[in-house]
């Protein structure tokens, strides 16, 4: 079991929401949309947690930058569409709502747009929930660190007094390019094996083992 932290940082997209497949089947989308080579799944997932642009550019590399927009747009038509039908990860809103409810303290540090968040914040009602919120586009891109600095800078609290939950190396390496702990979750975008090597705390394979490692079982009875 883990030390108890002043802060739990998640991720969204492949932690908080399965939306692992949905990103990689419409970044596909978009590259045959646009009449640009269909990257793989293993290239796309491995850019999930990277602002737009920067996946863009390693996904779409025959895309120039002044259609950028273009190929967000057409990913942004197909995705949101799908993004509506999807819920949090089964046992996530019991676990965030009961550890709220207990005065610990929460935030999201993403690879998501602002607006993205705003999207799916409206959809599931939990940003109440968070009192921090840095994204890609207001941020650093991960692995850079900037994203867990300024909520550090936000809640006046040190980088080592807080864990990053994600399913991505990504994820892993901001946290330890901030100083700060790391637990990965196996379902999201980046195979097993790689995440029990990057993230200090280990892997869960669904909620309840996430919150066994840390130390939170109570928030899920």
């Amino acid at each position: 079991m883990a030390k108890p932290f002043e802060m739990y940082v998640f991720d969204w997209d492949g932690t908080l929401m399965d939306t692992t497949r949905l990103i990689m089947q419409g970044y596909q989308h978009a590259s045959k949309a646009l009449g640009f080579p269909v990257p793989s799944d293993e290239l796309v997932l491995s850019t999930i947690g990277l602002n737009r642009s920067d996946s863009i550019a390693l996904c779409c590399c025959d895309c120039p930058k002044g259609r950028y927009a273009e190929f967000i747009q057409a990913y942004m038509d197909w995705y949101a569409k799908k993004e509506a039908q999807l819920e949090l990860v089964p046992g996530f809103r019991k676990l965030l709502e009961n550890m709220h409810k207990d005065g610990k303290r929460l935030a999201i540090a993403t690879g998501k747009s602002r607006e993205g968040m705003k999207r799916v914040f409206n959809a599931t009602g939990i940003e109440h929930l968070f009192e921090c919120v840095q994204t890609a586009d207001t941020n650093f891109s991960k692995p850079n660190p900037g994203m867990l600095l300024a909520i550090a800078d936000e809640s006046g609290l040190e980088t080592k007094d807080m864990v990053m939950v994600g399913d991505a190396v990504l994820d892993m390496q901001m946290a330890a390019n901030a100083g700060a702990d790391s637990i990965a979750v196996s379902y999201g975008a980046s195979p097993k094996e790689r995440l029990l090597e990057t993230a200090s705390l280990g892997v869960a394979d669904n909620v309840p083992q996430l919150a066994a490692i840390l130390g939170l079982e109570k928030y899920l009875s």
